[in-house]
């Protein structure tokens, strides 16, 4: 069965005849944010059936669309390549040579669609509303990471020369990095920080050999540090 181009986008049209009609305002739950971006991911994972319904969402959202005054490529260009690009999808199957230029079809017109995603990108300017009235999809935002847990299993080992200690702890899941530091037994209180590590590991270097050292480490993530591990504590050789 030859693919159907018939499908129109529900959501772009009335996102696209709300930005064009004075008076009807866009849904709540397409409210601006100003930070949204294109999503892309499509052109590369969709399959040519989905792809040419992602295609039309597109030509109708950015057709006649006020927030897009100029769009690069134009949209006749965009058209011609999508119908080049429909017609060698039909005529590919079971034929050899019909896939090589699908498949030659499909990268001509999806690089088409990047240029102008990055159009959208720019005269959207990251509001959310209006992207979507371009028929592009939006990237989904990440859930912010609530506080992270204190790192567990904190420990101490003696190095291979003499004065140097190697802290450890378990990684802790969504930690973007870890901070360290360290004491003398003897100050228990007069803490030395050490720059923070991506791992979950860190050398402590020039110590004082015979004497006691303790140390602990937290994890930093997107809503600040963790609590302070529990101390581990190792004499120097």
């Amino acid at each position: 069965m030859d693919i159907n181009t018939s499908n129109n986008s529900t959501l772009a049209v009335a996102i696209h005849q709300a930005l064009a009609t004075p008076g009807v305002a866009i849904p709540p739950t397409l409210a601006a944010t100003g930070k949204d971006k294109v999503a892309i991911g499509f052109l590369t994972k969709s399959k040519d059936a989905d792809l040419v319904v992602a295609s039309e969402r597109i030509a109708v959202g950015m057709t006649g669309n006020a927030a897009y005054p100029d769009p690069n490529p134009t949209l006749a260009t965009l058209i011609a390549a999508r119908n080049s690009y429909v017609a060698a999808v039909n005529a590919a199957k079971g034929n050899s040579l019909g896939i090589v230029v699908r498949k030659q079809q499909r990268g001509s017109f999806t690089a088409l669609l990047r240029d102008l995603a990055h159009y959208v990108q720019v005269a959207s300017g990251g509001d959310l509303a209006i992207l979507l009235s371009s028929g592009f999809p939006a990237q989904r935002h990440k859930k912010p990471v609530g506080a992270l847990p204190a790192p567990a299993n904190m420990r101490l080992k003696r190095g291979k020369t003499s004065g140097l200690l190697i802290a450890r702890c378990n990684r802790v899941l969504q930690a973007g990095a870890y901070e360290w530091r360290y004491a003398n037994i003897a100050t228990p209180t007069a803490w030395v920080n050490l720059e923070s590590t991506f791992a979950a590991r860190v050398a402590i270097e020039g110590l004082t050999p015979g004497a006691q050292y303790t140390a602990q480490v937290r994890a930093l993530g997107t809503a600040g540090p963790s609590d302070w591990s529990d101390t581990a504590t190792l004499m120097v050789l």
